[in-house]
Formats: structure tokens, sequence, C-alpha cells
């Protein structure tokens, strides 16, 4: 778990269906909160 202030991961995140984006590409140099959601676009 990161920490405030701590320096996001680069990893890629898929944002939608098919649709993958860098973390870094996401947020920029600003502060980001990242939610997840487990089975968001399933029918599950």
């Amino acid at each position: 778990m990161l920490s405030a202030g701590d320096a996001a991961p680069d990893v890629m995140l898929w944002t939608a269906p098919g649709e993958r984006r860098a973390v870094a590409e996401l947020h920029g140099d600003g502060a980001a909160l990242f939610l997840f959601y487990l089975f968001d676009w399933s029918s599950t």
C-alpha cells in the first residue's frame, strides 16, 4: 500500500474494456485517487 506522498509505480491499468493507460498518463504530476472495482465490466 502506498502512503500519502509516495510516487505511484509505473504500471498500466485497464480503464475500460479493451483500453489500457499508464498511471503517469492518468494523473501527470498532480495528486490522484484510484478506486478499483472488481468485476465492474463483467456480468457477475
